[in-house]
């Protein structure tokens, strides 16, 4: 329950923060170090840098405030890498201190602190008109994006805007941190609009990485909140045991109407939230 409480505030503040550029570009972000980091434990929640993940515009800045007691770092990459901090570092920097970065390229920047490697966070950094914008793909889709809290998976999910008396078309895609598709995909999808299930497909297997889904036909042209939670890799005649990858994690993202000459976008609330989910249970909650 404590993480689908997380998980709920961080969508709200996403929805404020993240807004598609109809309305304005992504800004200048802070993210915090949150107190008792330095302790393991945050990180079952997502919760040792405050939000862990963050959506900026190229040419934005991300400030990072040590609101800890203890001393901490900001360093690109993660502990598997074997040379970290390659495209950003801050050195080590005490409490009450900050660390400021402006993001010059896009891409999707993992990140950690060298003292405490349990702290793990994200900055995905996009081209300004990227998100919500027509981008001359076949469809005019739009995508929210979320990497899992390893940094090994990213998932996104897209769709064209929701309408009326119309089926919505649904497309999921796992690639690894380089983009390339992570084939035998294992998870759950469901959709919900205006509190009504539209979509629910459990033990689902992705052979090449990209599946697509149809929901029933939809009742307003309200927005539809979208979940996929991984339940692993591997075979779906193995023993879900034996899966490897990132178990529980569950992405979620809002596909929202049109916003007046604008079509076809999707309002980015793509966060990763580790829940309690197994292979087994098929139990996907609801933000």
């Amino acid at each position: 329950m404590k993480t689908i409480i997380a998980g709920s505030v961080f969508a709200v503040f996403a929805l404020m923060v993240f807004a598609p550029s109809a309305f304005a570009d992504h800004a200048n972000v802070d993210v915090s170090i949150a107190v008792g980091s330095s302790a393991p434990g945050c990180e079952t929640t997502n919760e040792c840098f405050v939000p862990s993940e963050v959506t900026i515009d190229v040419g934005s800045e991300v400030t990072w405030s040590n609101d800890d007691t203890s001393a901490h770092t900001v360093t690109s990459g993660t502990i598997k890498d074997e040379t970290p901090g390659e495209a950003f570092d801050s050195s080590l920097f005490m409490a009450g201190k900050t660390f400021s970065y402006k993001f010059e390229e896009a891409g999707v920047f993992p990140y950690f602190c060298i003292v405490h490697p349990w702290m793990s966070g994200t900055v995905i950094v996009q081209e300004h008109d990227e998100e919500g914008l027509d981008d001359g793909m076949e469809h005019e889709e739009g995508y929210a994006t979320a990497m899992s809290a390893d940094g090994s998976v990213m998932v996104k999910i897209g769709a064209a805007a929701p309408t009326v008396g119309d089926e919505l078309a649904i497309e999921v895609e796992f690639t690894d941190a380089d983009g390339n598709a992570i084939e035998h995909v294992n998870f759950d999808v469901s959709a919900t609009q205006d509190g009504t299930e539209v979509l629910s497909e459990t033990g689902q297997h992705s052979h090449s990485g990209v599946t697509e889904f149809t929901t029933a036909a939809l009742e307003s042209d309200s927005p539809v909140d979208v979940q996929v939670t991984i339940l692993g890799f591997g075979l779906p005649t193995d023993d879900p045991e034996t899966w490897t990858g990132p178990k529980g994690e569950t992405v979620s993202a809002q596909v929202v109407p049109e916003f007046g000459p604008i079509a076809m976008m999707i309002l980015a609330v793509a966060i990763v939230s580790i829940v309690a989910v197994t292979a087994r249970s098929k139990v996907i909650p609801k933000l």
